[in-house]
């Protein structure tokens, strides 16, 4: 998915209500470009995409409820859970320096400062400020915690991250 033009912003879990609103987690740092949304596209594994235009959208509960366009009652609406609620990568919100998309990262390669590899980054795990990369290698994958201590040269435009992982890091 990371050579996709889409990026998921939210996951639809449930309906919500009968009038064809549907709730879904937020995974975005940037909530209010909800309401700069007119046209998305859901995916879903095995299922075509659909394009949609969002009439409307409001938060409840550490979610945000998502009303689609043609999508006016229940049983429609049951039909879109499970689905990524995408937006074109131009979309994106810009990012302060020394920030990173998690799909940026997803696909470097890891080195040491002398160039040799240490593996690829397959993963991001955990939440805002508690980031860990899942590194895979021949021998194994391990777990680096995503501080600028550790990778002092971050090119995700050439998909490489430089690193200085402490002693015996790599085999935990």
């Amino acid at each position: 998915m990371q050579d996709s033009p889409h990026v998921s912003v939210a996951r639809i879990i449930k309906t919500q209500g009968n009038r064809g609103e549907v709730a879904a987690d937020i995974l975005t740092d940037f909530p209010e470009r909800f309401q700069h949304l007119s046209t998305v596209t859901l995916e879903k594994e095995g299922q075509a995409p659909l394009e949609l235009i969002v009439e409307s959208h409001w938060f409840h509960k550490q979610r945000v409820i998502l009303k689609f366009r043609g999508i006016d009652a229940i049983t429609p609406a049951e039909r879109l859970v499970g689905y990524e609620v995408m937006i074109a990568k131009s979309q994106l919100m810009a990012l302060q320096p020394g920030s990173y998309y998690q799909h940026d990262l997803v696909g470097c390669r890891i080195e040491d400062e002398s160039g040799m590899a240490r593996g690829n980054v397959v993963e991001v795990l955990g939440s805002p400020g508690n980031y860990l990369l899942r590194v895979s290698r021949d021998t194994g994958d391990f777990l680096v915690p995503f501080a600028q201590s550790y990778f002092p040269k971050i090119d995700v435009r050439n998909k490489v991250l430089v690193c200085d992982l402490p002693e015996g890091l790599e085999d935990l």
